[in-house]
């Protein structure tokens, strides 16, 4: 007989917010697109941008799935793996180093008080420079696929919402979609990044895998120093960075708000 309580936690980094699970504590319907769909409704579900799922792995502290509030999956989300690590690290299951496993390969974590930062896997450039809806820009694989455009005054720019959708949909990146990034530099040590994320279909709070293609993109073109502050308007995101871009890591706060209980019959 199916377990119809299911435990979980609700967390965001910047405001990126995300539904938790242990797998080992719910049943196969957590996977479920519909389940999905319905428990990341702000109206008539938990809400939240994403869930993720975690669960044991031999080789690694724990290995983490991430579903977009559209019940598809992804590779990657780093807001949301950061709330993983603050999860686990609260709950005593990790210590403030750690490794896992997830979608774009492994990661390193570490907790140095209120900062929770992962070691990133090297961006790499997956196209030449295009130009989409009269934007040009270049796809980077940072975890997960984004496509990056350097817009100045970005905060003032209307209608971002409206352009994001458009190129995210745009022919040249179909079936799959892609997520879009606008950037503006401010000076050497910061980065303005604005998120259209395909999956959640809106422009977000945060995200730290779209805020790491900008700035690999942007430092390929003009100088920064090794440590960023990427600003969005769920607040900043600090990556550092070596010459190479093998040693590649993102840091700041992940907030744990509330743990609970879904009655599985409501959203299945």
């Amino acid at each position: 007989m199916k377990n119809l309580n299911i435990p979980f936690i609700k967390a965001h980094g910047n405001g990126n917010d995300v539904i938790l699970f242990f797998e080992n504590e719910c049943n196969d319907d957590i996977r479920n697109s519909s389940f999905i769909k319905n428990i990341c409704n702000r109206r008539t579900g938990v809400g939240a941008d994403c869930i993720i799922i975690i669960s044991e792995c031999n080789d690694f502290d724990f290995k983490m799935d991430y579903y977009n509030s559209d019940g598809t999956w992804e590779t990657f989300c780093a807001n949301g793996a950061r709330c993983a690590v603050k999860l686990l690290y609260e709950k005593k299951y990790i210590k403030e180093k750690s490794s896992f496993l997830s979608g774009d390969g492994i990661h390193e974590a570490l907790i140095v008080k209120k900062q929770v930062s992962i070691k990133m896997n090297t961006p790499k450039f997956l196209s030449d420079r295009v130009v989409v809806k009269g934007y040009e820009g270049y796809v980077i694989d940072s975890g997960a696929m984004h496509f990056c455009t350097q817009i100045n005054k970005v905060y003032k720019m209307k209608n971002l919402g409206e352009l994001g959708k458009k190129i995210r949909n745009s022919k040249i990146f179909k079936p799959k979609g892609v997520n879009v990034n606008f950037f503006e530099k401010i000076n050497d040590s910061t980065l303005k990044v604005i998120t259209y994320e395909k999956g959640v279909e809106r422009l977000m709070l945060s995200c730290g895998s779209g805020s790491l293609a900008a700035l690999f993109y942007a430092s390929k073109h003009t100088n920064f120093k090794n440590e960023v502050d990427c600003v969005s308007k769920g607040g900043n995101l600090k990556i550092s960075f070596d010459k190479n871009w093998k040693n590649v890591w993102i840091s700041g706060e992940a907030v744990l708000l509330f743990e609970s209980f879904i009655n599985l019959k409501h959203f299945i």
